[in-house]
Parts: structure tokens; C-alpha cells; sequence
């Protein structure tokens, strides 16, 4: 209650009561409202797009697709032609009249019916003179012999 009794009106001053106040810079944003409907058609047209882009990556697949197909139906075709050709060849070759001329040719005849036995014929050494020189001929005959002999004895030995 004391202030009651105070008088401040002589001394009013109206620039001290009126203070300024800092003034700060308001911020202003800009908010802008989208379209929701455009939003939506860009991502359907980005999609089309892309699945334009798959589906003509699929039609090239299967075109090249195609063609290695008939390709290697045409190769399939050649190994065909080229087998029925080894067939031929080879039944031409089995057949009895060609095998007929090339035994008639090479002087081939039929085998009997018995069974045919083998006889080793004897050999008489072969005396060398320590004087004499071996001939070239005399040469080349003692080791055929001695592998004729060996497989003689071993037909032998296998009966």
C-alpha cells in the first residue's frame, strides 16, 4: 500500500514506458500444395515405361530364342544326312556280294570243319666258324629265328 501514497506523475516519462522491442525476422515458408492426382500419374506412366522395357526385352529374348532353334534344327538335319550316308557306307561295305570279291580277291577260303593242328618242324643249328664274317643276311636271320622259335613254343605251350 505504500506505492498507493507515492505520486509518479511528475515524473511520467511516455518514451521509457513505450520500450522497442527487437524486432526479428519472421521466417517465412512457402508451403505448396501438389496435385495428388498428377503424383499418381507420373509413377503410372514410369511404370508403363518399364514394363514397355521388359516386354521388348522379352520379345528380342525370344526372337533370338527362335532363331538358335532353327539353327540347330539345320545342324540337327546335317548330322542326320550325314549319318544316314555312314550307314549306307557301311552296310555297302558289309554286304555278302562285297565280302564274296574281297575274299575271292585275296584268295581266302572257307574253313573246314575239323581242327587243324600245328607242328613244330626241327631246325638244325647253325654252326658259325669263328674265321668266317656273319653276312648281313646271316645276321638279319638269327634274331628272326630265335623269335620265330619263341613263338612257336609259345602256341605250344598255350594248347
Amino acid at each position: 500500500m505504500i506505492q498507493a501514497g507515492l505520486d509518479y506523475s511528475n515524473n511520467w516519462d511516455a518514451e521509457s514506458f513505450y520500450r522497442p522491442v527487437p524486432q526479428v525476422k519472421k521466417v517465412r515458408r512457402t508451403y505448396r500444395t501438389s496435385n495428388p492426382k498428377g503424383k499418381v500419374f507420373v509413377k503410372t506412366a514410369v511404370a508403363l515405361f518399364v514394363y514397355a522395357l521388359v516386354l521388348v526385352y522379352l520379345c528380342i529374348k525370344g526372337a533370338l530364342l527362335g532363331y538358335q532353334i532353327v539353327e540347330l534344327e539345320n545342324e540337327i538335319k546335317d548330322l542326320e544326312t550325314a549319318n544316314n550316308r555312314i550307314e549306307y557306307s557301311i552296310a555297302e561295305k558289309c554286304s555278302l556280294s562285297y565280302i564274296e570279291i574281297a575274299a575271292h580277291e585275296l584268295g581266302m577260303t572257307k574253313a573246314e570243319q575239323g581242327i587243324t593242328v600245328a607242328v613244330v618242324p626241327e631246325f638244325e643249328p647253325i654252326i658259325i666258324n669263328e674265321n668266317d664274317t656273319p653276312t648281313t643276311n646271316q645276321i638279319g636271320q638269327n634274331p628272326l629265328n630265335k623269335l620265330y622259335n619263341n613263338l612257336l613254343l609259345l602256341a605250344h605251350n598255350n594248347l
